[in-house]
């Protein structure tokens, strides 16, 4: 008898170790997954301004932009998995446009990946006239994803 209960305690407790994993996953809220990708976004943004302070107002800092860049370029590998989980409720800016085409969002997200692999490059060559072609072909990247699966700025949630 205490054999039979010791065996079936044994099975209560690998029941138990093998659910937690599982619990944790489900656990998971989408505050978690927004807040997330929020700050991969707010990443490549805060990079970004950088970069545009820096060129705007010639300060010295024009050498960071190389760092800046590759910041840009490592989280823009990062945006198509911080929006897998579709969640277009509460507070997000993102459109349900995302999900509906998946593959145009990824592209756009790639897109990006390129264009700031490339400012990487020409920042680190000092080549100021490319510098500038290649800001404003990042910007563009930035651009071609934000205006159709980012809401409009009348209908974003203030943080």
């Amino acid at each position: 008898m205490i054999r039979k209960r010791s065996m079936l305690g044994m099975a209560v407790l690998v029941v138990v170790c093998l659910s937690i994993p599982l619990s944790n996953a489900l656990a998971q809220k989408d505050e978690n997954y927004l807040t997330y990708r929020q700050k991969v976004m707010a990443g490549i943004g805060a990079n970004w301004a950088a970069t545009g302070v820096s060129l705007k107002n010639n300060l010295p800092s024009k050498a960071n932009i190389g760092v800046h860049a590759e910041a840009i370029h490592n989280a823009s590998k990062l945006i198509a998995g911080a929006f897998k989980k579709e969640i277009t409720e509460g507070k997000t800016d993102a459109k349900p446009d995302i999900w509906q085409d998946w593959q145009k969002f990824a592209d756009a997200a790639k897109k990006l990946g390129e264009e700031s692999g490339k400012l990487v490059e020409v920042a680190e060559s000092g080549d100021m006239e490319a510098l500038g072609a290649q800001v404003k072909a990042t910007g563009k990247a930035c651009g071609d994803c934000h205006k159709p699966f980012r809401k409009p700025k009348e209908e974003r949630f203030k943080r």
